[in-house]
C-alpha cells in the first residue's frame, strides 16, 4: 500500500453480533489479512482490538477498534456486565484521542433482524454514545445479489421499521470466494467502504458527554428511597436501558453502578 498522509488517524468503532463479518470488514479495509475472526471467543467478553489502517487513495488515516459481538442480551450474566463497562471504557478513552468520527454497524444480509440486534444497536448508539456519533450500517454477505446495492432497496423499510436509523449504509462482500469469483465485487466493496469513512471523516469528531455518565451514577442511591422521584435526566437513563434497550429496570442499576465504581 503506497504512503498515506501523514495525519492524526481518525477514530471509528466497529460493532454488531459475532459471526456478521466485523474482523472481516477489517480485513477488507486493510487489503489483507490483519484481523483474527473472533468465533472462538467469548461472545460476552467486548474486548476491542485497535487497528490503524491508511488509504493513500482517499488521504486518509484510520483506527478501527473492532469490537466482539453480543449475541445475547441478559444481563444477569456478570461478564456481560463487564462488557459493557468495557465498552464504555473504550468510548471515554476516545474523548482524549481526538473523539468518535463514526459508529461502523455491521449485519449480515439475509438474516432476520432480531431483538438482540436492536439491543446492540440502542446499547452503543442511544446509550453509550448518546446518539451523537453518526453510525453507517454495513451489510454484508452479499456477494450472490446481482447487484449488492439492490440489497437495502428491498430492505431499507424493514430495517427502519426496527428502529435503526443510520445516516448512510453500504451493501459489500468481504470475501473473494472460491477462485477469486467474487473479487470484483469483493474491490468494489472495499472502495465503497472507503468512501463511506472519507464521508464521516469529513464532519467533526462527535465528543460524548462521558461525565454525564458519572453525574447519574453517583445519584442511584436514589433509585431504592420509597417514595422518591426520578429527576428527569435520570429518569431519562433508566428508561434508556429499560424500555429501548430492554433491559430489567434491575439490571440495569447494577450496570450504571458499575460503570461509577470503574470510573472512581
Amino acid at each position: 500500500m503506497a504512503c498515506a498522509p501523514n495525519t492524526a488517524p481518525l477514530n471509528f468503532i466497529v460493532f454488531g453480533e459475532m459471526g456478521v463479518g466485523k474482523s472481516s470488514l477489517v480485513n477488507l479495509l486493510a487489503g489483507k489479512t490483519v484481523a483474527k475472526s473472533s468465533s472462538g471467543l467469548k461472545s460476552c467478553t467486548l474486548e476491542s482490538t485497535e487497528y490503524t489502517i491508511a488509504s493513500s487513495e482517499h488521504q486518509l488515516n484510520i483506527r478501527l477498534f473492532d469490537t466482539v459481538g453480543l449475541n445475547n442480551v441478559t444481563m444477569n450474566d456478570k461478564s456481560y456486565l463487564d462488557a459493557l463497562v468495557k465498552a464504555h471504557k473504550l468510548v471515554a478513552s476516545l474523548q482524549n484521542q481526538g473523539g468518535v468520527h463514526g459508529l461502523l454497524f455491521c449485519i449480515k444480509g439475509g438474516n432476520r433482524i432480531l431483538e438482540s440486534t436492536q439491543q446492540n444497536y440502542r446499547l452503543f448508539h442511544e446509550f453509550l454514545c448518546q446518539e451523537k456519533v453518526p453510525l453507517a450500517l454495513i451489510i454484508t454477505n452479499l456477494e450472490n445479489e446481482e447487484n449488492m446495492d439492490d440489497w437495502w432497496t428491498t430492505n431499507q423499510s424493514d430495517i427502519k421499521q426496527h428502529g435503526i436509523a443510520p445516516v448512510t449504509q453500504v451493501c459489500i462482500t468481504t470475501i473473494k470466494g472460491l477462485k477469486n469469483v467474487f473479487e470484483d465485487k469483493y474491490w468494489e466493496s472495499r472502495r465503497k467502504v472507503w468512501d463511506v469513512l472519507a464521508t464521516l471523516a469529513r464532519g467533526d469528531a462527535c465528543s460524548v458527554d462521558i461525565n454525564w455518565f458519572a453525574r447519574m451514577c453517583k445519584k442511584l442511591h436514589q433509585f431504592f428511597v420509597p417514595g422518591k422521584a426520578l429527576g428527569k435526566s435520570r429518569e431519562k437513563m433508566l428508561k434508556t436501558l429499560t424500555t429501548r434497550c430492554k433491559l430489567p429496570k434491575q439490571d440495569a442499576i447494577q450496570l450504571l453502578r458499575r460503570i461509577e465504581s470503574d470510573e472512581n
